[in-house]
């Protein structure tokens, strides 16, 4: 079940579309990804590759049967423009639990988009009958971190790998 738009208007006026993501969405995705600096589009993959022209299609071509992207979108100079992304993507071994991920374009980071982006994957998350939705972020990755305690979630270290951490967040 895909969620209806939402507006939420932003602390300086901004009002800002949340969305299911469409396949028509290619090439908002596209220039979303390359817009994003290095150290966020690091932060968000984990590496300092950027996605190809087959993953974007597959970030925006998606099945709704066992996946939820929400994107969020301002109009500027009277054209639709991306500035965040939140997604998840259902475990086939646990089908009631998701991973998640979200990012941000630069110019959004720390004006609350975050955590009304992230709010409305939970509520699509629950709304779609999951337990669970758990994360990885690099440890050193402070907003992510603050944006995952706020949203509730419980965080760990890796027992693997203490350059990253585990978010979980039980929905029920």
């Amino acid at each position: 079940m895909r969620p209806e738009p939402e507006r939420w208007t932003a602390r300086d006026g901004t009002v800002v579309t949340i969305r299911p993501i469409r396949a028509a969405d290619f090439e908002l995705e596209r220039a979303f990804v390359d817009a994003l600096s290095p150290a966020t589009g690091y932060q968000r993959l984990m590496s300092t590759r950027r996605p190809s022209s087959d993953e974007i299609k597959r970030f925006t071509d998606i099945d709704y049967e066992r996946e939820m992207a929400l994107i969020a979108t301002v109009v500027a100079n009277g054209r639709e423009r991306q500035i965040g992304v939140a997604r998840y993507v259902i475990d086939e071994a646990v089908p009631a639990e998701a991973e998640f991920a979200i990012v941000l374009a630069d110019d959004w980071q720390r004006h609350g988009l975050g955590v009304k982006l992230l709010g409305s994957l939970i509520r699509a998350a629950r709304a779609a009958g999951l337990r669970r939705l758990v994360g990885t972020t690099l440890s050193a990755n402070q907003a992510m971190l603050a944006l995952a305690r706020k949203a509730g979630f419980h965080l760990r270290l890796h027992p693997e790998a203490a350059t990253t951490t585990l978010l979980t967040l039980d929905l029920y």
